[in-house]
């Protein structure tokens, strides 16, 4: 199915100066104004539309002749913002309920076309929300959105990655409301999965809670419930449970939303942290920390930045690391170890590297190339006269 996709005017070739641009919720499809208040497109009466500040910026977004209505309950007519592979759970849920005619009336997406991953580079690929709504054939609107928004009731956000105005955000008579994944105020910020992680966490959770303009995650509280972490969890294992969670929560908000907000309590300034965005220096080993450490390390960051030291003035590069406990158990016989210490167990066909309290072991190394183990050791570090090797 063709995605429904607002584009801005100037890429219209039947734009004019006297037109304004919307979203028909009837069709979802692109409608135009000029003194006209019938789409071309859709026969249905459009309120009267601000014309945008400048066309070629964006669109306005419109509803029936009930735009001005304040919706009691559900069905709601909601706007989505998502991005990313975390906000996919909720918008199925959401799409889900549409279709069955529950708790949804209207859904229109907003999010990105495409976006950046950083990867010794920058690779651009199709944003995964805006890939699903063109599976399904949803109704997408470009962001940034310039110009007024009417006529929806709430805004549900889940890992959008945009600082909302809070023109916006007043233009729902309900707010938005956010999926985050964690127990906030713990982890309030860009990566809080990740950073779970690597401090160790043994709980997080989701909350939903209420944007505010100018601030990330400081909203007041309408729902939260905890998860215990799995043992030696991944960002991207512990991302699935937390987006399952969330999709259930935000529906269990949207069920009897007046009165969670009515409830709502605010955050906490106690247990207050912080974590920004997972940048490439972080994958860089300190062999000084501990085992438990560069576990916790490669678990919360090593699918979007493969652990990385320096061999011999050439960056390399780890993966697949082997749990830190089956390691120990090992026989690694190197006479008192150096930090960064390299050797090769023939027994699990593993480089061995050691740290702070012990040895970690990876079953795959980059270095110009993906090889495994045992190839780096039989290119890199077998033969006569090598004597011993680390990594720095």
């Amino acid at each position: 199915m063709a995605v429904r996709s607002v584009l801005p005017s100037h890429m219209k070739s039947f734009a004019a100066p006297q037109t304004s641009s919307a979203v028909c919720f009837h069709c979802g499809g692109f409608v135009t104004t000029t003194k006209k208040k019938n789409s071309p497109e859709c026969q249905t009466n459009l309120p009267t539309l601000k014309p945008a500040t400048q066309l070629h910026t964006g669109q306005l977004c419109c509803t029936d002749s009930s735009a001005d209505d304040v919706r009691g309950g559900p069905p709601w007519r909601v706007m989505f913002f998502g991005s990313d592979n975390f906000s996919i759970s909720s918008l199925k849920a959401l799409h889900r309920n549409r279709e069955e005619g529950k708790l949804i009336d209207i859904l229109h997406i907003v999010c990105p076309e495409t976006k950046y991953i950083k990867r010794r580079g920058r690779t651009r690929v199709i944003s995964p929300i805006w890939q699903y709504c063109h599976d399904n054939g949803l109704t997408t609107i470009p962001w940034p959105i310039r110009g007024e928004v009417r006529g929806y009731d709430v805004g549900v956000l889940s890992s959008f990655g945009h600082l909302v105005p809070g023109s916006l955000i007043d233009s729902f008579p309900y707010g938005i409301a956010n999926i985050h994944p964690s127990l906030l105020p713990r982890w309030r910020g860009a990566s809080p999965i990740n950073h779970a992680i690597l401090e160790g966490d043994n709980t997080t959770g989701v909350s939903i809670m209420r944007i505010m303009a100018k601030r990330f995650d400081v909203g007041p509280i309408l729902l939260q419930e905890s998860v215990e972490i799995p043992e030696r969890s991944t960002t991207e294992s512990l991302q699935e449970i937390l987006a399952s969670k969330g999709a259930d929560m935000i529906l269990q908000v949207l069920a009897d939303l007046p009165t969670f907000i009515a409830k709502s309590r605010k955050q906490t300034d106690e247990g207050v942290t912080l974590c920004g965005k997972i940048v490439a220096s972080m994958s860089l080993i300190n062999w000084n920390k501990s085992c438990s450490e560069i576990d916790r390390l490669h678990r919360a960051i090593g699918h979007q930045f493969p652990l990385e030291t320096s061999w011999r003035g050439s960056q390399i590069r780890l993966s697949q690391m082997a749990d830190p406990k089956d390691t120990a158990a090992w026989d690694i016989d190197v006479i008192d170890p150096a930090l960064g210490e390299v050797c090769y167990n023939k027994a699990n066909q593993q480089i061995c590297v050691r740290c702070k309290d012990g040895w970690v072991s990876f079953r795959e190394v980059t270095l110009k190339k993906k090889m495994t183990a045992q190839d780096f050791y039989n290119g890199y570090m077998s033969g006569q006269d090598r004597g011993r090797q680390y990594f720095v």
